[in-house]
């Protein structure tokens, strides 16, 4: 295998490596020895020292655990071997790269970068008397070993709604090509950035030839303005001598394969899921490559080979960017998205912004050793953005159902202070279950949740009322109503003389009446409805005594006369029980009569014989259940004699 590149004044510098190299590999067999290494490079660039690391093939399992070793075999050499004097060397703060490659592939499959710092030396071969602070001898930090002059790492991507960085392990694969490169060769273009105006030329000495050549082309045409020519021909050689110093200008270019090489490593760095660090650092690789290309001239003869890699390589990083540009976005919707809820106005921005993503990974084109990983995120940021949508829709739908609810539980209250009749407290009832079921329907994780839950408990407490009231209000409709139809069917009984059906009745409506609870809408009317239905009652009552009396007369009758050749009769009339006896009844009776006494009455001269005796004993009786006069007659019509009650005993009026 080549070293990593040769030495020149625009390559990385390779020089003084060889020791390093040798006393590196010697130390890892000795202490590791598995996986074998092959060959071992070492290199500069941008004050950063780049170790390429071959070992024999397979591919490691897990690579962090070598890089771990071949990071505590630098640890451990470096303080006896030393590194190349130069300014990079000596820095406070030396930045570390390591780059693990098969043996017989194009490209790396796993880096690491981490930093080495001059006193772990001293630590090192002092250990007693310089206890120096440092890393722990192979400790990977991920964030160790960052160039400072590399633009700032992008945000990690968010997967879900909880904004959690999702974090990759760095572990490329390679699949692009190293446009023929057998050694990765990398360029120390990224110390400094051309600007948009035309420089001169790169060199030792240049800037004090140049300082020179003005310092005398100023007092040529300020003291010899009279030898312009002689001035002008001075410029113009100027001129001619940067137009030929500039990049790839006279002969070779090795600028294309540096740029090439840097290429391949973005690639290889971009392969499989990559880390936000691993972005940064394909974008510093491609950026190094452009500007290594930017400076060639047109005049170059190798200016439009540079123009088609400048242009791929400026698609290659366009594509880098966008991917970076849509993480950030993404990193700024999930932070938006935390702490959770939020309004309608907060979410649609958040849904904005996983759209703005979305636009910025759509645009990685398919060609893009990326494209893998942006499809990856697309997927989740269309996961993301499908979910915040349903966020907005559920928070508008709870938004109008609190609205709808707090309304539907304005219009129950009214109903509550008006209502005077069972439909309004019944409406009152639907109004406060229509807003308590708006209310439910509110999920939690809402912005207007615990608003909601407040207002639930105050409808329940309202339902509960109301319920009640119209539960009484009911019972109360239900009474009266009860009430009123026993009353109907009682008056109808009693026009059919059914006294028994119509007492029965009767009792029922003033029971329904009574029942009527004191503090419903229908309590007075219950009163009014008492003041008539009971002396109704009483009269029954009444009517059923005289109707028992009467049959009982009746029978005793019927049962005398039953031989006779007229019957005995009862008949009921608006003053008086009208007996009509068969004549061997009335003749006896009214020969029995004496003149009356001083009150009127009439006593019994003759003895009666017994079933005359248990008549009259009858109708006496009758009549004082009944309450009124019983006047008997013969079977002629002819008037016997009166009993009255009141009196006590017969008169013949």
């Amino acid at each position: 295998m080549t070293s990593l590149s040769s030495p020149s004044t625009t390559g990385p510098s390779t020089t003084g490596f060889e020791p390093l190299q040798r006393t590196f590999a010697t130390h890892y067999k000795d202490t590791y020895r598995q996986p074998r290494l092959t060959q071992v490079d070492g290199s500069e660039r941008a004050g950063r020292l780049l170790l390429l690391v071959e070992h024999s093939t397979p591919e490691v399992e897990d690579p962090s655990d070598l890089l771990k070793q071949l990071e505590s075999t630098f640890r451990a050499v470096v303080p006896t071997v030393g590194l190349p004097e130069a300014d990079w060397a000596i820095a406070e703060g030396l930045s570390v790269r390591i780059y693990l490659k098969l043996k017989g592939a194009p490209q790396p499959y796993a880096i690491h970068t981490f930093t080495w710092r001059p006193e772990e030396a001293a630590g090192v071969v002092f250990p007693a008397a310089s206890p120096v602070a440092g890393p722990v001898d192979g400790a990977l930090e991920p964030n160790q070993g960052l160039d400072p002059a590399a633009p700032p790492a992008a945000p990690e991507s968010y997967s879900g709604e909880s904004g959690e960085p999702a974090i990759a392990a760095h572990s490329p694969s390679p699949h692009a090509t190293n446009n023929g490169a057998s050694s990765l060769a990398l360029s120390d273009a990224a110390l400094a950035l051309p600007d948009a105006a035309v420089q001169p030329p790169a060199g030792p000495g240049w800037a004090q030839r140049s300082r020179g050549w003005a310092r005398l082309g100023l007092r040529s045409l300020r003291d010899y303005w009279s030898y312009g020519l002689a001035g002008l021909i001075l410029v113009g050689s100027g001129a001619f001598a940067y137009a030929l110093m500039r990049p790839c200008v006279v002969g070779s270019c090795d600028r294309i394969d540096q740029a090439a090489e840097l290429y391949t490593l973005a690639q290889a760095t971009l392969a499989g899921r990559p880390t936000a660090d691993d972005l940064a650092v394909a974008q510093a690789d491609l950026q190094a490559a452009i500007d290594l290309l930017t400076p060639v001239p047109t005049w170059s003869s190798h200016y439009e080979a540079v123009q088609g890699d400048l242009q791929r390589y400026q698609g290659s990083i366009a594509a880098l960017n966008a991917l970076i540009q849509g993480q950030a976005i993404a990193a700024e919707a999930a932070n938006l998205s935390q702490n959770p809820p939020h309004p309608v106005e907060r979410w649609v921005k958040v849904h904005l912004l996983w759209q703005q993503a979305l636009d910025w990974l759509d645009s990685v084109p398919a060609d893009s050793p990326a494209y893998d990983y942006s499809q990856q995120k697309l997927r989740e940021y269309r996961a993301n953005h499908s979910a915040i949508g349903r966020r907005i829709v559920a928070e508008e739908e709870a938004e109008a159902n609190f609205s709808t609810a707090i309304q539907t539980g304005d219009l129950a209250r009214q109903r509550m202070e008006t209502a005077n009749s069972l439909a309004g407290w019944q409406l009152a009832t639907k109004e406060w279950q229509a807003a308590i079921k708006g209310l439910t329907l509110i999920p939690q994780g809402t912005m207007v949740y615990d608003e909601a839950q407040a207002q639930l408990r105050d409808y329940r407490q309202q339902l509960s009322r109301v319920t009640n009231r119209a539960t009484l209000e009911e019972a109360g409709a239900h009474n009266y109503h009860q009430a009123v139809q026993a009353a109907r069917a009682a008056a109808a009984y009693e026009a059919k003389g059914q006294w028994t059906l119509a007492l029965q009745h009767w009792r029922q409506a003033v029971a329904s009446a009574q029942q009527i609870p004191s503090d419903t809408l229908l309590a007075e009317e219950g009163a009014v409805l008492l003041e008539t239905y009971q002396p109704a009652l009483a009269n029954a009552q009444s009517r059923l005594r005289n109707a028992v009396a009467l049959q009982t007369l009746t029978t005793t009758l019927a049962g005398l006369c039953e031989g006779s050749a007229t019957p005995c009769t009862v008949r009921e009339e608006p003053s008086q029980i009208r007996v009509i006896l068969s004549s061997q009844y009335a003749e006896p009776l009214r020969q029995a009569i004496t003149p009356p006494a001083a009150d009127g009455t009439f006593a019994f001269t003759n003895q009666l014989d017994p079933s005359a005796q248990q008549l009259i004993e009858q109708m006496i009786t009758t009549s004082h259940q009944v309450e009124r006069q019983m006047a008997v007659y013969d079977a002629h019509g002819g008037f016997v004699a009166r009993y009255r009650p009141d009196l006590g005993g017969f008169i013949k009026n």
